[in-house]
């Protein structure tokens, strides 16, 4: 902490910066690409998906749509030494799928080289790409379980997913599937790349509201003492006792009480808060904005209730609904089960996948008066 002279006040303004699309860009000591500016742009979506309450709501709501029921016929059919499903590896890839627009996977096949025996879901966020080859083509991919401290853990290399090299040491790969994006050649971006500021938002806007009601971050009232100017340390006593009289959600409403004489009464001056609407319409504007990237059209979807002119809530979940399971759930899947099916022929599954979409059951209570 700086020490400044007692009786001058010390004002310092924040710097925050929006967060700018990633750089994928190749380090020359570095056998990987970086994923982001630090390389943690993985990590940067995940805590966005811990801290705004509305898009965690819609990334799960986008998840469980896209697993629905789960595979039918084969969905419980163990693919590892571990024990898991192939329900419980597509679940984890509709996540993966839904949070950055691609999933990871590490098969590894069979002494021969004809099959593969296991398959693993890897975390996307611990998956680096290699560099491109004379071809234009992607050899290597690497894996740590934490890129914030590699001198720790190390990135291990792994080869690129080919069903022709496939053996000896090459028989554990990575397949790694995302969407195409112009311009990117090694990563992918999120669906809702473009609402990011807006999410980052959701959280601060939470945090202040907290802050603001645990901590007085915002001055609510002027307290000045007509009495003479005690000595600091008497300062800080008077200011400490403050706050923990009346400082805090557990401190509201206490009564304040002085005692004084004749013109050394304690002032206490009110600081309206000037902020308030503005407050809401941020709110508003960023509800809408998280709404719009995930294509959710009806906030009703993620238990928020509007003034849509429907008849009843239930009419308008159900329309809702049908029009996010084909224009959002339906695509999404549809590109999971293309990739995911690849892989499960060279493992032996050569069927069909399908989905048993989710069931939407709403039923309405009407309170007689």
């Amino acid at each position: 902490m700086r020490n400044i002279p007692e009786g001058l006040y010390s004002i310092s303004a924040g710097n925050f910066e929006a967060i700018h699309t990633p750089v994928m860009k190749e380090v020359k000591s570095k056998e990987y690409v970086y994923y982001g500016e630090l390389n943690l742009y993985p990590q940067l979506l995940i805590e966005l998906y811990d801290t705004s309450a509305m898009h965690h709501t819609a990334v799960q709501a986008i998840k469980d749509g896209i697993f629905g029921e789960g595979i039918e016929t084969i969905g419980n059919e163990y693919m590892n030494g571990t024990g898991e499903t192939l329900d419980d590896i597509f679940e984890k890839i509709a996540l993966d799928y839904t949070l950055f627009q691609g999933y990871a996977l590490n098969v590894i096949w069979n002494k021969e080289g004809n099959r593969i025996a296991e398959i693993y879901h890897l975390p996307m966020a611990n998956v680096r790409s290699g560099k491109m080859n004379e071809e234009d083509t992607i050899d290597t991919y690497h894996y740590s379980s934490d890129w914030k401290n590699t001198r720790k853990y190390k990135p291990v290399e792994y080869k690129a997913f080919d069903i022709t090299d496939n053996k000896g040491d090459n028989a554990s790969q990575i397949f790694y599937f995302y969407n195409y994006t112009p311009g990117n050649d090694y990563y992918p971006l999120p669906a809702y790349v473009g609402a990011v500021n807006d999410i980052d938002l959701d959280a601060r806007v939470s945090r202040f509201h907290n802050a603001n009601i645990s901590n007085g971050l915002a001055p609510s009232m002027f307290v000045q003492f007509r009495n003479g100017i005690p000595t600091p340390d008497e300062r800080r006593t008077i200011y400490d006792e403050i706050q923990n009289t009346f400082a805090g959600e557990d401190n509201a409403g206490r009564a304040f009480i002085s005692f004084s004489e004749p013109g050394k009464e304690l002032q206490v001056t009110p600081i309206e808060n000037a902020n308030t609407d503005l407050y809401g319409t941020i709110e508003e504007r960023i509800a809408s904005r998280i709404l719009t990237a995930h294509r959710i059209t009806s906030p009703s979807l993620l238990g928020i209730s509007n003034g849509s002119g429907f008849s009843s809530v239930a009419d308008e979940i159900k329309v809702a609904y049908a029009h996010f399971e084909g224009t959002v759930i339906e695509p999404k899947r549809k590109k999971i089960l293309t990739s995911l099916g690849y892989i499960l022929k060279l493992y032996g599954l050569n069927v069909s996948l399908e989905v048993q979409p989710s069931v939407i059951e709403i039923t309405e209570t009407k309170i007689e008066e």
